[in-house]
């Protein structure tokens, strides 16, 4: 059985610290943070400690899981040299090379967003991994599979264009359904009844290719229906960004 602490109480270190503390094959022995308040929520499935007195207590670990904001990593990792543990930060952006301070390290990333409201179902997540060591990819396999998920060997250049791609499709169009919300509640009229044209949209994006089903005034060149929603639209910032879409749609079809 593999032991392991967190660092970290974010949304990330919340859901891998419950799912891998009611995991057969590993003991999660700490959650460790700074802030007493945020660890409280990790108090009903796991013990927590002070990342700033008793951050010794995670050296007896096989793994140190770091889950933490993407500009913290590199302190906690200073942190940390002098262990024996398997190193490992949950970052998309950010190289492996960031631990290489460290005498062990690598690499465990869910391609997922999270949020502590949502319940996850870690065998529909992809964990993208990477590690300095052989031997330690196994032992990063052993906790990926002790979540029942499915993982990839990545390496950090990959993992960063995926995570790239990831921001696009994730945080970009949820911006824009938040755009959409507002024009919908401006109208007084139902958001909820664009849910079935959103799935339907996503669904025929990764069965035939986005590319392949791009529909839409931009895609036509409908130049009258796009001049008459422009006119619609309130504030400088939809206009705007109606027209980045409009003008981006067009260029990839004149390709």
């Amino acid at each position: 059985m593999l032991s392991l602490s967190i660092i970290g109480t974010g949304n990330v270190a919340f859901h891998l610290a419950k799912a891998f503390s009611a995991a057969q094959d590993v003991n999660l022995q700490f959650v460790a943070g700074r802030n007493a308040a945020e660890l409280e929520v990790f108090n009903s499935f796991c013990t927590t400690t002070n990342l700033n007195e008793e951050l010794e207590k995670t050296f007896s670990s096989d793994v140190i899981l770091i889950a933490v904001s993407d500009a913290a990593i590199a302190a906690v990792s200073q942190q940390l040299i002098e262990s024996e543990a398997l190193i490992l930060h949950t970052s998309g952006s950010t190289s492996m090379a960031i631990l290489d301070q460290n005498k062990r390290y690598g690499v465990l990333y869910p391609l997922q967003s999270f949020s502590k409201e949502k319940e996850l179902i870690y065998k529909k997540i992809p964990f993208l991994i990477e590690s300095k060591l052989q031997q330690d990819l196994e032992m990063i396999k052993t906790l990926t599979e002790s979540l029942s998920a499915n993982y990839f060997t990545v390496n950090s250049k990959d993992r960063a264009a995926l995570h790239l791609a990831a921001v696009f499709s994730n945080n970009f169009t949820n911006h824009i359904l938040t755009e959409a919300k507002q024009l919908c509640d401006d109208s007084k009229v139902p958001f909820e009844l664009l849910k079935p044209l959103v799935l339907e949209t996503i669904d025929k994006a990764f069965r035939m290719g986005p590319e392949n089903s791009q529909t839409g005034p931009a895609k036509r060149n409908d130049k009258i229906t796009i001049n008459k929603q422009l006119s619609a639209l309130k504030s400088a910032e939809q206009k705007e960004l109606y027209t980045l879409l409009t003008q981006a749609i067009q260029k990839y079809y004149e390709r």
